[in-house]
C-alpha cells in the first residue's frame, strides 16, 4: 500500500504500509524459480505438461482437467514433478501458494454452467476438493518447519506466534538474501519500534540486485516514519527518492515540506541523488551513505 502526502503534511499512517509478500505478480515466477532452484534442474528442454501427465499420471489426475485454470494447474504439476524426492520442505511454500491460486480459480469457474457438458462441473469440483485437501495437508506437515518462507506462511495465514518468532529470528540474521523477508518483518516492527523499522528497511534496500525490483512502498514508509518521528529531513529525503522511482509523483509536496520546516534542501537534494544512484547501481549501504545522521 503506497502512502500519499497529498492530503496532509503530517499523518500518522504507520499501519498497512507494505506490499503483500509475495505479490501475486511474483507468484508464478516464484513457483518456477523454486522448481528449478530446488531441484537443480537447469534443462532448457524440460517436458511439457502433457508429457509429464502421460508419464506421471498420479501428478495430474486429482486436478481439474478442463481448459480453465490451466496456468495454475500447470504450476502445481511442475512443482510436483521436480520435487518427487525432495531433500527438504522448501518447495512446499510455492506449492501452497499455487494451490491457493488454483483453489480461487476453480471455485470461481465452478459456478459457470455447462448445459451440454455437465461433466465439467464434476472435474472442477474435484479440483476444489483436491486444492482444499492439499492446502490442509501441506499446512499440517509444515507447521513446525524452520524454513523462513513456510514460517512466514503459518504466521500470516494462521497467526501462528511460534512461526512468527522462527521467521523473526531468521529475518534478523545475516543469512537473509531476499529483501521481501525484511520488508515483511518491518511490517510488524513498524507498529512498535520505528527506529528499528528504519534499520530493517535499510537492510532490505541493500539486498536488491536490480532497481526495477525494489518495492517502492519502502520509500513511502521511510518518509512516513520520518514524519511520525518529527525527523523532517528523513521524510524529505525519502519522499525525494520516491519521486525518482514513481513517475506519478511531483515535487510539490516535498518542496512544501522543505519550506515549512526550513530544511537545508540543497544538501538534502544531493543526498536524494546519491541514494538514488546507489539504488540504481545496487550498491546501497546506509552506513556508507551515513544516513544515520539524517
Amino acid at each position: 500500500m503506497l502512502i500519499s502526502f497529498k492530503t496532509t503534511m503530517k499523518t500518522h499512517t504507520t499501519k498497512n504500509l507494505f506490499s503483500k509478500f509475495p505479490t501475486k505478480k511474483r507468484l508464478s515466477a516464484m513457483g518456477l524459480i523454486s522448481v528449478v532452484a530446488l531441484s537443480g534442474c537447469g534443462d532448457l528442454f524440460e517436458p511439457t505438461i502433457s508429457e509429464i501427465c502421460e508419464s506421471h499420471s498420479e501428478l495430474c489426475l486429482d486436478l481439474s482437467l478442463d481448459a480453465r485454470c490451466r496456468a495454475e494447474r500447470a504450476e502445481i504439476i511442475r512443482i510436483r514433478y521436480y520435487n518427487q524426492d525432495p531433500e527438504n520442505d522448501a518447495y512446499k511454500y510455492p506449492l501452497l501458494l499455487n494451490f491457493e491460486e488454483y483453489l480461487t480459480c476453480v471455485e470461481e469457474v465452478q459456478h459457470i454452467e455447462h448445459v451440454k457438458r455437465k461433466g465439467k462441473e464434476a472435474t472442477r469440483l474435484k479440483g476444489v476438493i483436491t486444492a482444499q485437501r492439499e492446502i490442509k495437508r501441506l499446512s499440517r506437515e509444515t507447521k513446525n518447519s524452520l524454513d523462513p518462507y513456510l514460517s512466514y506462511y503459518h504466521w500470516t495465514r494462521f497467526n501462528d506466534k511460534a512461526a512468527f518468532h522462527r521467521f523473526e529470528r531468521y529475518a534478523a540474521s545475516n543469512r537473509v538474501t531476499d529483501p521481501a523477508l525484511l520488508v515483511s518483518l518491518a511490517s510488524v516492527q513498524i507498529k512498535t519500534d520505528l527506529p528499528r523499522t528504519v534499520e530493517t528497511l535499510y537492510r532490505a534496500l541493500s539486498l536488491y540486485t536490480n532497481s526495477d525490483d525494489i518495492d517502492v512502498s519502502i520509500f513511502y514508509s521511510l518518509a512516513s516514519i520520518g514524519m511520525d518521528l518529527d525527523n523532517y529531513r528523513l521524510a524529505y529525503v525519502w519522499y525525494g527518492v520516491a519521486e525518482n522511482f514513481d513517475e506519478r509523483l511531483d515535487a510539490t509536496q516535498r518542496l512544501q515540506l522543505g519550506e515549512k520546516y526550513h530544511l537545508p534542501t540543497e544538501i538534502l537534494n544531493n543526498i536524494v541523488d546519491e541514494i538514488t544512484n546507489h539504488l540504481e547501481s545496487a550498491t546501497f549501504n546506509a552506513e556508507t551513505l551515513k544516513l544515520q545522521k539524517l
